[in-house]
């Protein structure tokens, strides 16, 4: 047996990791988490140390499959598939040009450093508009709010240096995701550190989560009303004074105008529609704004996948603007980048653009692009509408759509609808299932890597590692970046990856296109090498930098139409309205909520997670349960406007009295070897494609979502209605 270091690239949590490794048949035998890991120091969740099957399982693709005309699939040399894949693409974009191939980042594209690069180096040399990717399915209010609202270039107050912090809908010590501002290397760790130097937290969620057991203010508020609750901590704070004033002088437009708007958001207001405690709401505007001077409120999935998710990151954001919580000019910058290219932090709001309202619209509902993506809300929608742009083929790399956009049955429809769909993943997923062709990809410790994406945001300090392929990979699989490599050169393509014009006649190595992506770097490739376990380097010290002179006129927006507009609406509509869909009231709120066993629609086929997880539960409060006479394990009706899902209850007394939660992304097979057997219920069988969501990004509702649970084999007294408003 042999030891070997690595780090884990499920997601951005990069874990360090001891791998025990056969090293006659390089079968991995024991995975454990590195205790001597600068960043994460021996924590690892049980997916990292479970991913020896992720590798070994029997459910792994380990040949390229090729589609027969009878539906099934028949094993084809990697060659082969993409010999035929470019030839399909190459008549395809001559016949209908090059909107017509579509390409879709799933969540372990990401974690790819190399494939990132190489599919945006695809993209741009075959001239496709048509980019998705999972960000526009759940978080992409962020985005809006970028552009909306502005970005203080400098960044934000970092979790290190806080004395408070605010969660919102944002559960790290199970979702293990960084990059929005709290650090999530070892998160439990770095949570308890930060209490126990005297940090403050305020956690606002409708369930009492893993995180919320730190806060000193927990606001449980009925799903779908953080853009009410918000809205009332500023009126607090704005009122008081605790805002910077200083700081909005400078750098803020609209501040009078928001200060109008929210008049109606009392704390008697806010306190009986979001169903929190009056003192306790006052206690945390206090909290973040007078008592703390360091520190930042920061979202996840919860806000951001339910209705108004781009007004409640607003203001969220917001929030961060009025108090100042920015570093200032002559700040030391405390991580400026080891593996990237050296640029000046500058302290200067790099002003909103709006620029879903410029460009290209989509074909249907009208929807802009941000970011260079269009919204994979619409993905189903761009395939089957007819007419000119529309979508025909479709290459995703690490993502299941089928099982992560709303009305399922429609985005089948559309995969199945395609000339040519072409899936990269290791697994029979539910989009695969679907594809003409199937690329089996490397699995992560079977390739060179380094954590590039996100490394100024996602590491507290100047920290870098690199880490070499610790096992040999199948003899049929291929790295996910020589797929957009090898069809460039068959189609006559030229790549130019990260700037550098590639050779299209030889494939480059994968070490090789991490040289070029760290040719710049503040410290060389050979010296981060020499360190297996990754290193905290010693830079030069970096200070912020003023902002430039043609700048200075930049400001926060506050308080554009269309988000005094919203406001105004929240307030003039019935308190109950969240409540109700297609002319009735719910006795429920649904709420997404995320699982340590699977990474969004990733691994539930796998055994470590079926035997922690074998489905997906409807979780309750335990006296709704006991009120509608269920226990714990029954099967029950779970009833949407749009349709209903037969689901399993499990008693959870962390759930909000009123709400219940489930996890997003899971039915059908997950490609497991028992392919007929269905793991867990997909919700977005109840989820419609287009009159749940909003109207900037298509961005669907999954959370706060009008809901009715009754016993299996009862009815509800109320009829729900055919047709939906």
């Amino acid at each position: 047996m042999e030891t070997r270091l690595t780090y884990c690239r499920l997601c951005s949590g990069r874990c360090g990791l001891l791998v025990d490794v056969d090293p006659q048949s390089d079968r991995v035998l024991r995975i454990r988490g590195d205790h001597e890991h600068p960043m994460t120091a021996g924590y690892a969740c049980i997916k990292g140390l479970e991913a020896g099957e992720l590798h070994q399982g029997p459910s792994r693709l380990r040949q390229a499959l090729e589609r027969q005309p009878d539906g099934t699939f028949r094993p084809v040399p990697v060659a082969t598939a993409l010999d035929r894949i470019a030839a399909r693409l190459g008549g395809i974009i001559r016949d209908h040009g090059a909107d017509a191939l579509a390409t879709f980042r799933g969540t372990q594209h990401y974690m790819n450093s190399t494939a990132f690069h190489m599919l945006s180096a695809f993209i741009r040399a075959v001239g496709t508009r048509s980019r998705f990717s999972t960000m526009t399915i759940d978080q992409s209010a962020k985005w809006v709010t970028d552009l909306r609202l502005g970005v203080w270039a400098a960044g934000r107050n970092r979790f290190e240096e806080s004395d408070v912090w605010m969660f919102v809908g944002y559960n790290p010590l199970v979702s293990v995701l960084g990059n929005n501002g709290f650090t999530c290397l070892n998160p439990n760790k770095r949570l308890k550190a930060a209490k126990a130097r005297g940090m403050k937290i305020v956690v606002v969620d409708p369930r009492r989560t893993e995180t919320a057991h730190f806060a000193d203010v927990h606001l449980q508020l009925r799903p779908g009303e953080d853009p009410t609750l918000v809205a009332g901590l500023l009126r607090i704070i704005l009122a008081e004074g605790w805002h910077d004033r200083e700081f909005c002088a400078a750098h803020v437009s609209g501040l009078d105008e928001l200060k109008s708007a929210l008049q109606p958001f009392t704390v008697d207001y806010v306190s009986r529609r979001a169903g929190v405690d009056a003192d306790a709401l006052q206690a945390a505007a206090r909290l973040f704004a007078a008592e703390g001077t360091r520190g930042i409120a920061v979202s996840g999935t919860g806000p951001d996948m339910a209705p108004r998710s781009n007004l409640a990151e607003q203001l969220i954001e917001t929030l961060n603007v009025v108090c100042g919580r920015f570093p200032r000019e002559g700040d030391r910058v405390a991580n400026p980048g080891v593996m990237s290219k050296p640029r000046p932090v500058r302290a200067e709001v790099l002003a909103p653009t709006r620029a879903w309202e410029q460009g290209r619209k989509s074909r249907v509902r009208n929807l802009g692009m941000m970011m260079g993506e269009k919204m994979s809300g619409v993905l189903a929608e761009e395939i089957l509408v007819p007419g000119e742009g529309q979508i025909r083929a479709l290459i995703i790399d690490g993502g299941n759509p089928v099982n992560a956009l709303p009305d399922r049955a429609r985005a089948i429809e559309a995969m199945q609808s395609l000339e040519l769909l072409v899936c990269i993943d290791p697994y029979l997923s539910e989009t695969a299932q679907h594809a003409h062709y199937i690329l089996p990809p490397t699995m992560m410790f079977e390739r060179p890597e380094m954590p590039l994406l996100f490394e100024k945001t996602a590491f507290p300090e100047p920290f870098a590692q690199y880490t070499e392929a610790i096992i040999a990979p199948p003899e049929g699989v291929v790295e996910d970046w020589y797929v957009f490599w090898a069809l460039a050169a068959r189609m006559g393509l030229q790549l130019e990856f990260d700037g550098v014009a590639l050779d299209m006649a030889v494939p480059p190595t994968t070490e090789q296109l991490l040289e070029i992506l760290v040719r710049e770097a503040r410290v060389p490739l050979t010296e981060i090498r020499r360190h297996s376990r990754g290193k905290v380097f010693e830079l030069e010290p970096e200070f912020v930098a003023p902002g430039r002179p043609e700048r200075q006129g930049n400001r926060f927006q506050l308080a554009p139409a269309d988000v005094i507009g919203e406001l105004r609406e929240i307030a003039a509509e019935d308190p109950d309205i969240n409540s109700c869909r297609a002319g009735r009231k719910f006795a429920f709120r649904l709420s997404s909520r995320r699982s340590r066993t699977v990474i969004n629609t990733s691994y539930r086929q796998t055994d470590f997670a079926r035997r922690r997880m074998p489905t997906n539960p409807l979780w309750m409060n335990p006296e709704d349960m006991r009120r509608l006479g269920l226990a714990a394990g029954d099967a029950a009706t779970l009833r949407s406007a749009h349709g209903e899902l037969r689901v399993v209850v499990e008693p959870d007394a962390s759930v909000r009295p009123g709400g219940v939660s489930i996890c997003h992304g899971w039915g059908g097979s997950g490609g497991a070897v028992d392919g007929t057997a269905d793991i867990g219920v997909p919700i977005n069988d109840i989820i419609p494609a287009g009159d749940y969501a909003e109207a900037i990004n298509g961005m669907p509702w999954f959370s706060a979502v009008p809901v009715d649970v009754v016993a299996a084999g009862e009815s509800i007294t109320r009829p729900v209605p055919a047709a939906q408003e």
